[in-house]
């Protein structure tokens, strides 16, 4: 009679996945709109997946999810792996102190930091365009600026998340087993041959995890794109889930569309899930 015990947890599974996830999908198949007179929701099958993924909106937003996406978790892995690589070397003095440091920007949430950011990033009051006037830099409008908000964005979003890949990092370096190490040690290869050949290698099973994560989050990146750009300048840095909740909540009051947004962007989310998954069970039958 265990499976009584699990009862609690089925039920709230259902009440806060399963039937907001539900909803969505009936609303996804609906002509569902909040403005006007009109509150019928007459049933119009696929055609708000077809009017979300053929829209120009919607290519865009697609486009600049790839290059967020890509950008952070590229550039936030390798600087994590080598960072953790450093706070794992032996002998290390302070490395409490470097950890500490390290989980600061994991402690503060989207919504703070983008808060914190949009004030130096600030055009005129900030500290960042002061620090560059000093030097007789010209000023820049970081967030303003079609071609620096993207980047700027991903800057921000490399400060607040590399932290959580670095402890997963150092956590897996510090649990490899240390034979092949001092293995490697004893055949005279170099630290660099020895992290190359051998460390790298054992943690790719971690590496991929940790990407995986970090992706799936990258993916849905809203708070910092509200905070910081809501979308602009005009829509360089609208984002698919930015893009779904301007639909369904700040534009067109679409519930229909943006629902159907909602679940393009779950199947994305799910095949690259599944792909990663896929690569990491052929590492695992590789070894």
């Amino acid at each position: 009679m265990r499976w009584r015990f699990l009862v609690p947890l089925f039920v709230t599974l259902l009440l806060v996945d399963a039937f907001p996830l539900a909803y969505a999908g009936v609303a996804s198949l609906q002509r569902f709109l909040l403005s006007g007179t009109d509150l019928s929701r007459p049933f119009v099958g696929l055609a708000n997946y077809v009017n979300m993924a053929s829209s120009d909106a919607f290519a865009n937003a697609v486009k600049n999810t790839l290059v967020l996406s890509a950008s952070v978790v590229s550039l936030e892995t390798i600087i994590a792996f080598g960072l953790a690589v450093l706070l794992a070397l032996p002998n290390l003095r302070f490395r409490n102190v470097y950890l500490l440091v390290v989980m600061v920007p994991l402690m503060l949430s989207p919504v703070a930091v983008g808060l914190s950011w949009r004030l130096i990033l600030h055009p005129d009051l900030g500290i960042l365009n002061w620090a560059l006037g000093l030097t007789g830099l010209p000023k820049f409008a970081w967030l303003g600026d079609v071609d620096l908000a993207m980047p700027t964005i991903i800057a921000v979003d490399i400060w607040h998340e590399t932290s959580a890949l670095i402890l997963i990092f150092y956590a897996g370096l510090t649990s490899l087993p240390h034979e092949p190490l001092e293995a490697a040690r004893v055949d005279g290869a170099s630290p660099w041959q020895s992290l190359r050949h051998v460390t790298v290698p054992m943690m790719v099973p971690i590496i991929i995890v940790a990407v995986l994560i970090r992706l799936v989050s990258a993916v849905k990146t809203y708070d910092l794109i509200y905070i910081l750009t809501r979308g602009g300048p005009g829509t360089a840095t609208e984002t698919i889930s930015y893009l779904i909740w301007r639909t369904g909540l700040a534009g067109p009051l679409d519930i229909g569309q943006a629902a159907a947004g909602s679940i393009i962007l779950l199947l994305v989310i799910i095949g690259l899930t599944y792909l990663l998954l896929r690569a990491t069970d052929r590492l695992a039958a590789a070894d």
